[in-house]
């Protein structure tokens, strides 16, 4: 039976959405985003669920790096509307505990008091670190806080009301990513630094009609001023004109895409 991997301990926001989409399989918490990367990269049959954007606060980074890292397709996304509570064993606490993205999801609540911030690798990690410490709340779901036995102080503490994240679900390369659905992502990078390579690149797309939902510069990490680009684009890899742009693409700058895949709303 092939294995599900997902952000972990349990009742993280990737943990819900996982369960929801496979009752039936094996789901196996990680820490971190990379080792669910690298562990469906040496796995044929493995899935896993990862966050990869944010409505309020963007792109999850790790993510996208380790899109470029590991060998993987991106088979389905989800949009999941998040619901932020904040739990503690008692009313009052000294400090909030919890992923670099809820946090800044929940900025302008945090601002209301002087409460030291710690940063968490998930949500339930966050929450199991509040049941065991008094002088702590946590910022998660409502699942993790009824899970670890905590008292709900709040609820819907987002800097919104409307908070959705956007999770991807990806599989190991071997077999040929999708060519069907209605959104493309890839990684772009450039071959070498020169005047008016970002408008060549846009200026493809623009020419095939195609419409670039989402485009992001990221560090390589190898010297100041040197970056990747993250796009997404609508149209599939079955479409004639997106083929066309991305071969084109490839003379002049080097291309990963990760497939064509559909979006569901959960």
């Amino acid at each position: 039976m092939s294995k599900i991997y997902t952000l972990g301990p349990k009742f993280s926001y990737s943990y819900n959405l996982a369960a929801k989409i496979f009752p039936i399989k094996k789901i196996i918490c990680l820490d971190n985003i990379d080792s669910i990367f690298r562990k469906i990269s040496q796995e044929k049959n493995s899935r896993g669920i990862v966050p990869i954007e944010n409505m309020l606060n963007g792109s999850v980074r790790e993510s996208l790096l380790a899109l470029k890292e590991y060998s993987i397709c991106i088979e389905k996304s989800y949009d999941m509307r998040i619901e932020h509570v904040i739990a503690a064993q008692k009313r009052v606490y000294e400090k909030i505990i919890s992923h670099p993205q809820p946090l800044a999801q929940c900025s302008q609540y945090l601002q209301k008091n002087k409460w030291k911030i710690i940063e968490a690798s998930s949500t339930s990690e966050a929450m199991l670190i509040a049941s065991q410490d008094e002088k702590a709340a946590a910022i998660g779901s409502q699942e993790a806080a009824n899970y670890y036995g905590l008292s709900i102080i709040k609820r819907n503490i987002s800097n919104k009301s409307q908070n959705v994240t956007r999770f991807i679900e990806v599989r190991n390369s071997l077999k040929k990513c999708s060519i069907a659905g209605i959104k493309t992502s890839m990684i772009i990078e450039p071959r070498q630094d020169r005047a008016g390579l970002l408008f060549e690149i846009l200026s493809v797309f623009e020419i095939k009609k195609i419409n670039l939902t989402k485009i992001e510069s990221i560090p390589t990490g190898n010297r100041m001023n040197d970056y990747i680009f993250y796009l997404d684009i609508d149209g599939a890899l079955e479409e004639k004109r997106v083929r066309d742009a991305i071969e084109f693409l490839k003379t002049f700058v080097k291309v990963d895409v990760f497939g064509s895949y559909n979006i569901e709303e959960k």
